[in-house]
């Protein structure tokens, strides 16, 4: 069963977001009409066509910056893959250290939707889970396990899934806040990613 969504914010999952999308999500949440029109008319490939062609390229990029303001329709959830580290084993905790999801961990997306003068606009991401969030908790035998399949490298991608519980406009731009639902441990192995693990937020713990 797919997670539901927070109260004002739609049902849709927007899965590996480009920095364009996320910014373009943040007009949306706003309820603020991004200006596509004048970004499409900045553009260098209506810059650089020529007097024949240029409203037709105009209109091409038009369409393709509407395109992806469309796909941030209905977005109340979302997926990212989340790169980390792990550390040496905690025998006293039974587990491993992520160095993703620490305590006030944000991500940050920024995007120039046409040439300057336009702005950079900036979108972050800050997680408001209270508690532990980067603890993955392994009895022995499990964790040695975990590190021989990803051949003793303790590089990993965390596939994980978000709600979208708020917006605000901050002077640096839009900051969404979310809750952190899980995610899974995958293996970076060349070729054979596998998943190690999984953490979830829900009392359903995969880990």
């Amino acid at each position: 069963m797919a997670p539901a969504a927070a109260s004002g914010f739609g049902t849709r999952e927007l899965a590996h977001p480009e920095d364009l999308q996320m910014v373009l999500l943040g007009y949306r949440l706003q309820g603020r009409e991004p200006p596509l029109a004048e970004w499409a008319a900045a553009q260098h490939a209506v810059a650089r066509a020529n007097e024949f062609e240029r409203d037709e390229v105009r209109g091409q990029e038009q369409a393709r910056l509407q395109a992806v303001y469309d796909g941030t329709d209905g977005v109340g959830l979302l997926r990212l893959n989340v790169s980390a580290t792990f550390s040496e084993y905690d025998a006293s905790r039974g587990g491993y250290y992520l160095d993703a999801f620490t305590p006030g961990s944000a991500f940050r997306f920024s995007a120039r939707a046409a040439p300057p003068p336009f702005q950079e606009e900036v979108v972050s991401l800050r997680i408001d889970n209270p508690g532990e969030l980067n603890f993955w908790p392994l009895d022995p035998a499990a964790a040695q396990d975990v590190l021989a399949r990803n051949d003793d490298q303790r590089r990993v991608t965390l596939d994980s899934r978000l709600r979208l519980t708020g917006i605000r406009r901050r002077g640096d731009g839009v900051e969404l806040s979310a809750t952190l639902l899980g995610y899974g441990i995958v293996s970076t192995r060349y070729r054979q990613p596998a998943l190690l693990g999984e953490r979830r937020f829900d009392g359903k713990d995969g880990g």
